[in-house]
């Protein structure tokens, strides 16, 4: 038994039929490949670098499965699909050694670009300065506010001094108290704005900070 199937594997039939099916196998991979490149190309095409590039491979990939389609036509025909094989031959070597001088010139380009970790950093970089610059311009302009609020809030006080007219008197208590309220409000946003910043930054560096302390910018007494 051991014998025959020794024999049925070694016999001329089976290898005729083992590269003939392997022949197919190869062609049908080699036409399945160009096939999913295309679609990546067709859906992806602003986001794949020289597309050019893509389409001679494809060139190429298909070249290569149709010398193996010519290999079983050779096998089932002889010599008379010799003129065939010649000629997909030669457009395969043609596509072959166009893809390779391709890749050669274009590779000095390929090295300069950047790899999706490089982009990466670079993105999480330029968002980091910007968060930087707007908790800048928020503090800045949250303590410019404080301020304006404590010079108004300081003015009223003075001509609550100087005044002895009951009716003006109850004009600034109202204004005073306007301002009271509009210092409370903005201590309250300061304080969440600073919250924030915090936890964005505990957030890039990876670890909270130690220090409970809280500094808000000077607001109306």
């Amino acid at each position: 038994m051991i014998q025959r199937i020794i024999e049925f594997c070694s016999s001329d039939a089976t290898m005729f039929w083992l590269v003939v099916g392997s022949d197919l196998a190869i062609a049908a991979a080699y036409f399945a490949i160009p096939i999913t490149m295309a679609i990546v190309l067709r859906h992806r095409r602003a986001d794949i670098p020289y597309p050019w590039l893509w389409l001679l491979f494809v060139v190429f990939i298909v070249a290569c499965g149709m010398t193996h389609v010519v290999h079983v036509l050779s096998a089932f025909a002889g010599a008379e699909y010799l003129r065939l094989h010649a000629a997909i031959t030669a457009f395969t070597a043609l596509a072959s050694v166009g893809t390779a001088l391709a890749f050669a010139y274009i590779i000095p380009q390929i090295k300069d670009l950047p790899s999706p970790l490089q982009q990466r950093a670079e993105l999480e970089r330029l968002v980091t300065e910007r968060t930087k610059q707007k908790d800048a311009l928020i503090r800045e302009i949250n303590h410019r506010i404080g301020n304006q609020l404590q010079i108004i809030s300081s003015l009223v006080h003075v001509e609550q001094r100087r005044s002895d007219n009951s009716d003006s008197l109850a004009a600034l208590d109202r204004i005073k108290d306007v301002l009271k309220s509009m210092s409370d409000e903005h201590s309250k946003m300061s304080m969440r704005d600073y919250l924030e910043e915090a936890e964005r930054r505990s957030i890039v560096s990876g670890k909270a900070g130690t220090d409970g302390s809280i500094t808000v910018g000077p607001t109306a007494a």
